[in-house]
């Protein structure tokens, strides 16, 4: 387990987590990409970590500073939220939405800095659902199938990942493992807080979640998160340096069966090796992809509009249209610091700066 104070900075230099183009003026477009919409600063200097668009008008930001914002045009106005009592200095690195009203945040960082809250008046009002007592913990990410079932991860404590699963929306966790039902991490292994994105979860039960550090594996579940098994990927860490700053920081699926696996090493943004793989059996195993994106990525979707996988971090954004065998940029974003996450109803990126942008699916189609 990486020492408190080692992780946070490095979490942080992760960059950070939701996309940003620190201005559309700072994005260079290949010949041929899909142009953004004007972005805007709903944020103001916060860096956005998390990124929850329910329906193609609503969109639900998170980030730093205890910032929360929403949108229900489409990005045209923001509406600046106020954050849980006590929690204006706290990190929100994932937002989970179900429609302009209806959310949950989640607060990520050492001991009772995670958190997660609930709201169910558009962000007027919070209600706090669980609070990390363990100082030795830190909340990663949670995802919902629904509004009453869920799950909840952080880094390991007491020699197992922090996996907890919720039947009641939120109110009550229940730990899973450790034992058969969840195998003992490998020492140095733990989950990246990059983007909302390194868990992900689908019909049936279905459960991902992404590792690095030591190794660089993809947990999977098929029964809602009460039994898991890790499976290798081929984005172990970049040069060998030793510093656990390597691994998956976010995955994305199209299906049950065909996904992508992002990440590399922070440390080296610029570093194409080992940043990228792709599945076609649901996650049981994992192939590298012959063209990889162009650096370190830390976030990623399916982007179900334009029909093709996103994946995005500090120097740019890049597609892949062959299920994550072969990527070619989208967007740079000129050395700013990005990092990213989008959904599969439409392209929003949102990042450092406290800016949003949303690209436009139909010019992503003519541009194919």
């Amino acid at each position: 387990m990486i020492p408190t104070a080692r992780r946070r900075r490095g979490r942080r230099g992760v960059g950070l987590l939701a996309l940003s183009c620190a201005a559309v003026a700072a994005c260079r477009l290949p010949d041929g990409a899909p142009r953004p919409t004007p972005d805007v600063a709903p944020g103001g200097s916060a860096s956005f970590r998390g990124l929850s668009v329910p329906r193609p008008v609503v969109a639900w930001a998170s980030g730093s500073g205890g910032t929360l914002v929403l949108t229900e045009d489409g990005g045209r106005t923001w509406r600046r939220l106020p954050p849980p009592p006590g929690g204006a200095e706290l990190d929100f690195r994932d937002v989970v939405a179900w429609d302009a009203r209806n959310a949950c945040a989640l607060a990520a960082g050492p001991g009772a800095a995670s958190g997660l809250w609930s709201t169910t008046d558009a962000g007027r009002t919070w209600t706090a659902l669980a609070r990390n007592a363990d100082p030795d913990g830190f909340w990663d990410d949670v995802a919902f199938w629904d509004r009453q079932h869920g799950l909840l991860v952080g880094d390991p404590v007491g020699g197992a990942l922090f996996l907890a699963r919720t039947e009641d929306g939120g109110r009550t966790w229940i730990r899973v493992g450790p034992g058969d039902e969840l195998p003992a991490p490998v020492t140095g292994e733990y989950v990246f807080a990059a983007s909302g994105s390194s868990l992900r979860v689908a019909p049936g039960g279905l459960a991902w979640l992404g590792t690095g550090g030591a190794v660089a594996r993809v947990w999977r579940s098929e029964d809602g998160g009460r039994t898991w098994t890790a499976a290798e990927t081929p984005l172990t860490r970049s040069g060998g340096g030793g510093e656990g700053s390597a691994g998956v920081f976010a995955l994305a699926f199209r299906d049950e069966r065909r996904g992508v696996a992002v990440g590399g090493d922070w440390r080296r943004p610029d570093d194409r090796a080992a940043t990228a793989a792709w599945t076609e059996d649901g996650g049981r195993t994992w192939s590298p992809a012959e063209v990889p994106p162009g650096g370190y990525r830390s976030g990623a979707c399916w982007w179900a509009e334009a029909g093709v996988f996103l994946a995005t971090g500090p120097n740019g954004t890049d597609v892949s249209e062959d299920g994550g065998r072969t990527w070619r940029p989208l967007l740079d974003s000129d050395g700013s610091p990005v990092s990213g996450f989008h959904t599969a109803e439409a392209g929003w990126l949102a990042g450092s700066g406290g800016r949003v942008l949303r690209l436009d699916p139909t010019r992503a189609a003519r541009s194919r």
